[in-house]
């Protein structure tokens, strides 16, 4: 990331939101409930529980943009919504491409490409932007979460869904992420798994974090667990 953006995230984590976590990659935030269905090495098939996703999607390179992304979502759980209240942090912090054409969303276009062509990449030609999403805690809905001030912010709910992970360490960019999603397709396609080709990275630990000790993932929904 550019000495800004390192410098803001370092300084949010540090002072609110991921105090806890120890440089050596101690747990960050409280994750989702799920539960785990197959494990191989760095790689888990998980069922999660239904919940809702704050999201905001800024144009630009990845660091640029999941910087601002993070820090405008940040500003909303610490109270920046129509009733000032704060919510929790939890883990992980996701991120998912745009396609530059205004409109068309990275998400339709990978499950297309998934089903007709193959996967997309989560690094190239082609994204114009970053789509930043913060997994709100239990018990909260697109209904009954605080309405955004920031009107770049929608809520979604999602339901119970399946989803196939891979891990890796250090720093988490989009070609880190577009290596280890290339691993996970080989793996599903291997098991011959159906998948929706919606692609995302998500980050558990902050920017302070030893890179060794980092958990970064890239997660795709799976059509059945």
């Amino acid at each position: 990331m550019h000495g800004n953006s390192i410098g803001s995230l370092i300084l949010i984590a540090l002072s609110f939101v991921l105090g806890a976590c120890s440089v050596f990659g101690g747990k960050a935030a409280p994750e989702p409930s799920h539960r785990v269905v197959l494990k191989d090495e760095g790689i888990e098939v998980r069922e999660y529980e239904g919940h809702a996703i704050a999201w905001t999607t800024v144009p630009g390179a990845f660091d640029e943009a999941v910087g601002t992304g993070f820090r405008r979502l940040f500003k909303y759980i610490t109270g920046s919504n129509l009733r000032e209240t704060d919510i929790e942090m939890t883990a992980p912090v996701l991120t998912e491409p745009r396609r530059a054409r205004v409109g068309a969303t990275v998400k339709l276009e990978l499950r297309r490409s998934a089903e007709e062509t193959g996967p997309s990449s989560l690094a190239g030609p082609g994204i114009g932007g970053w789509s930043t999403g913060f997994i709100l805690p239990p018990g909260y809905t697109k209904e009954t979460a605080p309405p955004p001030a920031n009107t770049n912010i929608v809520i979604l709910d999602v339901e119970r869904v399946c989803v196939a992970s891979i891990r890796f360490g250090g720093k988490l960019d989009d070609e880190a992420a577009e290596k280890a999603r290339q691993e996970l397709q080989r793996w599903i396609a291997a098991r011959g798994l159906d998948h929706s080709g919606d692609w995302k990275a998500a980050g558990y630990h902050p920017p302070w974090t030893i890179p060794a000790f980092r958990r970064n993932e890239v997660l795709v929904t799976l059509r059945s667990c």
